[in-house]
C-alpha cells in the first residue's frame, strides 16, 4: 500500500494500479466503477489523484472501468499468491489446493458484493466480453499453477475452463 504522495514517483504504474485497486473497489461499492472510485481510492491511499486517474485511462481496447476490474482481479492474484504461496500448498492433495485457492478469492470478495456486482454487469457488456474472458482465464490460469499444475495438453484447458 502507497503511504504518500510521493511514493508514487518510484511505483510503475502496474504497482500503482494494483496498490488502489482494493481501495477502488471499496468506493466502487458507491460510485461504480468510475473515475469517482479512482479519485476516492486516490484520497485513501494518499497518492495523487492525477496520477491514480492517469494509471486507469482508457487504453486501446479496454475502457477504464476494466482497467480498474483487471487491477483488482490482479490485486486478489497478488494476494492469493502471497498468502498461500506453492511451498504451503504442495503440502496438500490437489483437490484441497484447489479448495483454498477458490476459498481465498471468494473471502477477498466477501463484503464487497456491490462492487463484484458493478463489476460484472460492466463485463458482460458487449465490447468488454473479449477483456472479461481473458481476465477470467489469466485468473483461473494462476490458481492452477499455483496449485502446482503443469499440464501442456487437453488438460490444460479444461482445467481452467472447470475454474
Amino acid at each position: 500500500m502507497i503511504d504518500t504522495a510521493t511514493a508514487t514517483a518510484d511505483l510503475s504504474l502496474e504497482d500503482l494500479r494494483l496498490s488502489l485497486a482494493p481501495h477502488i473497489a471499496e468506493a466502487a461499492a458507491f460510485d461504480g466503477w468510475t473515475e469517482a472510485a479512482v479519485n476516492e481510492a486516490a484520497a485513501i491511499a494518499g497518492v495523487d489523484a492525477a496520477a491514480a486517474r492517469f494509471a486507469f485511462q482508457s487504453e486501446a481496447g479496454q475502457s477504464a472501468a476494466m482497467a480498474m476490474i483487471t487491477a483488482w482481479t490482479g490485486s486478489i492474484d497478488h494476494a492469493m499468491a502471497e498468502a498461500l504461496p506453492a511451498e504451503h500448498l504442495a503440502a496438500m492433495k490437489i483437490r484441497e489446493r484447489i479448495t483454498a485457492l477458490v476459498t481465498f478469492r471468494l473471502d477477498q470478495i466477501a463484503g464487497r458484493e456491490e462492487a463484484l456486482r458493478g463489476a460484472l454487469i460492466e463485463m458482460a457488456k458487449p465490447w468488454n466480453i473479449p477483456a472479461a474472458t481473458k481476465l477470467a482465464w489469466r485468473s483461473a490460469d494462476a490458481r492452477w499453477r499455483l496449485a502446482g499444475d503443469t499440464a501442456t495438453d487437453y488438460n490444460h484447458y479444461t482445467k481452467r475452463a472447470i475454474l
